[in-house]
């Protein structure tokens, strides 16, 4: 059994919808003009209030564009990150359609060219495996997005994992993720 299980909780009464994590993960993944692994949604509930939700890969417990992938290319990892290995990816898209967080996209870069590569959020992998947090935590000014091992959660991490009702990004679909929700005492 492993001892590392991602977790990422975003909490929605702090988040300002500064964009700060879009830009961060832009500049740390170097994703193609207008894509983006992480995106801020805006719903405006009144004339004087608005909730954001960024959105991105969820990594569920059981990934549909894992199961649609025909080439392997999408995988989960045991520390539950689920990743793309860009070498095997043919561009087909499967997983594209598969996700229903839509949050799986063709790298344009590489449209029409044999080798096709769909990109997606990998919790910042490459930095995790330095020490550091993903860069859209990181950089969130207002602490909306907290992150850690959840079988062994420390600091603010824990308090939420206690104390806090967390819900998936779409909890009527019942898919279990590894991205949960503070949900904004507004809506």
């Amino acid at each position: 059994m492993p001892d590392v299980k991602y977790m990422m909780v975003i909490d929605q009464n702090r988040c300002t919808g500064c964009q700060a994590c879009s830009i961060a993960c832009k500049a740390e993944n170097d994703t193609f003009q207008d894509n983006f692994n992480t995106r801020v949604l805006k719903e405006e509930i009144s004339d004087k209030a608005a909730v954001f939700t960024p959105v991105q890969c969820n990594h569920c417990e059981e990934p549909m564009c894992v199961a649609a992938c025909p080439v392997d290319a999408t995988f989960k990892l045991s520390n539950g990150i689920v990743v793309t290995d860009w070498e095997k990816c043919d561009g087909i898209g499967e997983c594209v359609g598969a996700c229903p967080y839509n949050a799986r996209f063709f790298d344009d870069r590489y449209k029409g060219k044999a080798g096709s590569k769909v990109d997606k959020c990998d919790f910042c992998i490459s930095r995790l495996s330095k020490g550091l947090m993903p860069a859209c935590v990181e950089t969130c000014p207002s602490g909306a997005r907290l992150f850690g091992n959840a079988k062994m959660p420390s600091g603010e991490f824990a308090k939420y994992l206690e104390k806090d009702k967390l819900i998936s990004r779409f909890p009527e679909l019942r898919i279990e993720t590894s991205l949960k929700y503070k949900k904004s005492r507004k809506n």
